[in-house]
C-alpha cells in the first residue's frame, strides 16, 4: 500500500501503510511563541485512544526540545498503549531493534519501513550538542521515500548518501523541512544535491504569532520554490497530506 501522511502541528507527521503507523515528533508541548501547541482535537484523541492515537503503531522522535516531544504525555501514552514501539536519542528504545553504524548511523524496521537515522547537528550555536537525527523513512514495497529533517543544520555531503541509500526508490523522495532550512546556506546545498521530488514545509508559525515571530521573519526570506523548479508546499495543520 502506498503511504498515507497526515501533518499534525510543528513538526508532527503520520505516516500509515496496510502494517504499520509511525508518529514522528507529534507528542510535544510547544507553548512558546513561534510553534503550535498539540491542537486540542489531537489530546482529546489521546485520552479517548480514538484516531491516530487508536492503535499501537510507533512514536519516533528526532530530538527531545519540547516543541517536539513531551515526556509527561508521551509516558501517558505508553502506559494506556503498551505495546507502542518508541525510538529515540537518549529514550528508552522498547518495540524496535535497531543497529548503529561505526559512524553514528541507526536503522531499524517497522512494519513496512526501513528506518535510518542519521546523526545531524540541531541548527542555532546554542543548542549544537543536544543529541539530534534526522530519519530516513523508505517504505519499498511502494518505492517511496521520506526525508523527516528535524531541526538539523543539514550538510550536503550526507544528500548522496541518502540518495545511494533509496535507490531503488521509483517516486525520488519527498522532503519534509522548517524553513530555515530552506534559508541556511549548508542546508540549501543539501536540499540541491538531494533533488527532492517534493518539498513540504512543516513545524509552521501560529497565525497569532504575526508576522514578527522568529519563524515568520524566516519564512520571508525562505525559498518558495529551488533552483531547480520545485515548489515549496506548506500543508495545512491537522490535514491529510496525501
Amino acid at each position: 500500500m502506498e503511504t498515507r501522511i497526515f501533518y499534525t502541528t510543528n513538526a508532527g507527521l503520520y505516516f500509515c501503510s496496510d502494517t504499520s503507523e509511525i508518529l514522528i515528533d507529534g507528542i510535544h508541548d510547544a507553548a512558546k511563541a513561534g510553534y503550535y501547541p498539540m491542537s486540542i482535537e489531537m489530546r482529546e484523541q489521546i485520552s479517548a485512544e480514538d484516531g491516530l492515537f487508536a492503535g499501537s503503531g510507533a512514536l519516533l522522535f528526532t530530538h527531545l526540545h519540547d516543541d517536539h516531544y513531551d515526556a509527561a504525555a508521551v509516558d501517558e501514552y505508553l502506559e494506556r498503549h503498551p505495546d507502542t514501539a518508541l525510538w529515540g536519542p537518549g529514550l528508552h528504545i522498547r518495540g524496535i531493534a535497531d543497529e548503529e553504524d561505526k559512524d553514528g548511523t541507526v536503522r531499524f524496521r517497522y512494519g513496512d519501513f526501513s528506518i535510518t537515522a542519521y546523526r545531524t547537528k540541531h541548527s542555532g550555536s546554542r543548542v549544537l550538542d543536544v543529541p539530534h537525527y534526522s530519519l530516513l523513512l523508505f517504505n519499498e514495497a511502494a518505492g517511496e521515500a521520506f526525508l523527516i529533517a528535524g531541526d538539523a543544520v543539514l550538510e550536503p555531503d550526507l544528500a548522496p548518501v541518502i540518495n545511494e541509500e533509496i535507490s531503488s526508490s521509483r517516486n525520488g523522495i519527498y522532503a519534509f523541512v522548517m524553513a530555515y532550512q530552506l534559508a541556511e546556506r549548508k542546508s540549501k546545498a543539501f536540499i540541491k544535491a538531494l533533488a527532492p521530488s517534493r518539498i513540504f514545509l512543516i513545524h509552521q508559525p501560529r497565525p497569532e504569532d504575526g508576522a514578527f515571530s522568529k519563524v515568520s521573519r524566516i519564512m520571508s526570506f525562505a525559498i518558495s520554490e529551488t533552483p531547480e523548479g520545485v515548489g515549496v508546499e506548506v500543508p495545512e495543520p491537522m490535514r491529510w497530506i496525501f
